[in-house]
């Protein structure tokens, strides 16, 4: 038997809850790495501005890739290109 509207609705909201849920998981487990890197980067004597560069180019990285998945892998993405 096929789905309600009210069912699809209810859940697409279900989905995007759980992934915000995740999302927001993962920045504070990166949150928490990037504090205990930065001050073993301190105990061992490197420079502030070097740590931020390397922190900053590991982000670059993850980014591209990131944004690489989302294009190719994202249901959204998947929906829109089966649609042209």
């Amino acid at each position: 038997m096929a789905m309600t509207p009210a069912q699809i609705n209810a859940d697409l909201a279900k989905a995007f809850r759980c992934y915000a849920s995740k999302q927001r998981r993962a920045g504070l487990v990166l949150g928490n790495r990037l504090a205990v890197l930065r001050q073993e980067a301190a105990l061992a004597h490197l420079d502030p501005r070097d740590f931020e560069q390397m922190a900053r180019a590991q982000m670059d990285i993850t980014d591209a890739r990131m944004r690489s998945d989302v294009a190719t892998f994202h249901p959204v993405a998947a929906v829109a290109g089966e649609a042209s």
